[in-house]
């Protein structure tokens, strides 16, 4: 399939007939050239990275559209279909990221971030993270998985990291999170076994806190 093919719109979830009788792939950002191999893939460091907060993990280079670095696009392709409702924070919502995404993963973009099962946010995200779903104690799996991306996971270490995954302590530098982060990952972890897993992202690195990992600064 080359950039200039078209397709019908029914032959793409999300896309309403209304718009356009033909739907134009010119433009649209490349998928997995592999796409069972290459989520599989992605799937294993992502795995890692929440079993083993902390550590950094590393996913190949590839194209990514505007609103998404590298390692938080392929982790949309290795993650969503058309059961996994997306929420995107507007700053990252471009019309390449939604084409993209819902032309490769076919997921279903809602308004809210209460109803999303993955959330994509980025540093400037104002909110707070028990605006996301956060599960309960039947079901803590009934929460939203947030991939936050920042400027860089290398930086100078300024949080020290306990709990599961975790021998003894970690310490970790992530730039670009304003002062608020620390405390509401606190909240987080004081809410298991609800609350919300993060996947934090940049170029292509990608570390996990889930919510059972305690920050300290």
């Amino acid at each position: 399939m080359t950039a200039t093919n078209e397709i019908h719109p029914f032959a793409m979830p999300g896309l309403s007939p209304a718009l356009s009788s033909t739907f134009s792939l010119a433009g649209l950002c490349a998928g997995f050239d592999d796409p069972v191999h290459q989520s599989q893939q992605v799937f294993r460091r992502a795995l890692t990275a929440l079993s083993e907060p902390g550590t950094v993990q590393n996913v190949s280079e590839s194209p990514a559209p505007e609103g998404a670095n590298i390692a938080s696009y392929q982790l949309c392709l290795a993650l969503l279909d058309v059961e996994t409702p997306l929420w995107i924070a507007p700053a990252l919502r471009t019309d390449a990221l939604v084409s993209a995404l819902r032309f490769h993963c076919g997921c279903r973009l809602v308004d809210e971030p209460g109803q999303a099962e993955f959330a994509l946010i980025s540093t400037d995200f104002d909110g707070d993270l028990t605006q996301f779903a956060q599960g309960s104690h039947e079901y803590p799996d009934r929460s939203t998985t947030v991939i936050v991306q920042v400027e860089s996971l290398d930086s100078a270490s300024t949080w020290v990291l306990r709990g599961p995954g975790i021998d003894g302590i970690r310490k970790v530098g992530i730039a670009g999170l304003d002062p608020r982060w620390p405390g509401m990952l606190a909240d987080n972890c004081s809410r298991f076994p609800c609350g919300v897993d993060l996947l934090f992202t940049a170029g292509t690195a990608l570390m996990g806190l889930p919510r059972t990992t305690r920050v300290e600064i």
